[in-house]
């Protein structure tokens, strides 16, 4: 089925409104429809494929089944192109070059597919020595997003972001979100409940609601509670089917507020 973080993140921000320009890879015979409403630029190429399963816990097992093609920004921008709100969200190592930096907009990175190694049998595994290629991704004022799940040191790594001035969000599935500010000081914030059924896509959608969120307030706070109640929304449905809308958020963010 159609996935990945950028699909995730892309049909996210359209689902809250937003008017979003998708920058991929993409290949002849891939189903279009999904993209339905996206400002669609892209290469021809490979997309990363992975096969997922998971255990009774939620634990899931990854293969990569193809790691795909590298992407380049720059051929899709207009000179001088500006936007509101700028999300990184590779699969895996997509981007050979150090990413660009967009003046005046708020900017995110999904940090998952960086973390991302494989073994020889192409079971994926968390990156080794993954600190030099994480902060080759991260820029001053951005804002970072990866799971406890994508690296041993997930604490070490959150820390020597915001030591760069970077703002790192470590999400940590049922047991909530911690949020790494440039001062040296965490908030933890409890996830919300919810009545899961599958979770792949759901770090992505709370990644992009906050990042949209953010661009909106400018409230670190209010953002995190935002994408909170979307991921935990998106786990109750299956795939692309997640994606919750405006109205769906709010009326969670209430219901637990009650």
């Amino acid at each position: 089925m159609p996935g990945g973080p950028a699909l995730f993140s892309a049909r996210m921000a359209h689902a809250l409104g937003a008017e979003v320009t998708l920058i991929t890879t993409l290949e002849p015979a891939f189903d279009t429809a999904v993209l339905e409403g996206l400002d669609l630029r892209s290469t021809p190429g490979l997309l990363p494929r992975f096969a997922n399963s998971y255990d009774a816990h939620g634990n899931r097992k990854q293969l990569l089944l193809e790691t795909g093609s590298s992407l380049e920004l720059l051929p899709h921008l207009a000179p001088a192109e500006t936007f509101d709100l700028v999300f990184y969200a590779p699969a895996y190592h997509e981007f050979t070059k150090p990413p660009l930096r967009f003046k005046g907009s708020i900017v995110g990175v999904s940090l998952q597919g960086t973390l991302r190694s494989v073994t020889p049998d192409q079971r994926v595994v968390p990156r080794p020595n993954p600190r030099s290629a994480v902060l080759k991704m991260a820029r001053a004022g951005w804002i970072t997003f990866f799971s406890e799940e994508d690296t041993a040191d997930p604490e070490g790594i959150a820390r020597a972001l915001a030591q760069r001035s970077t703002v790192a969000v470590l999400t940590r599935g049922y047991n909530g979100a911690t949020l790494f500010e440039l001062d040296g000081t965490t908030q933890n914030w409890p996830a919300l409940p919810a009545n899961p059924v599958e979770p792949t896509g759901a770090g992505d959608c709370f990644a992009t609601a906050f990042m949209v969120r953010l661009t909106e307030t400018e409230n670190l706070q209010q953002a995190m509670q935002y994408a909170l109640a979307a991921g935990s929304l998106a786990v109750e449905r299956p795939g692309l089917d997640g994606i919750a809308g405006r109205a769906e958020i709010e009326a969670r963010m209430t219901r637990e507020a009650a």
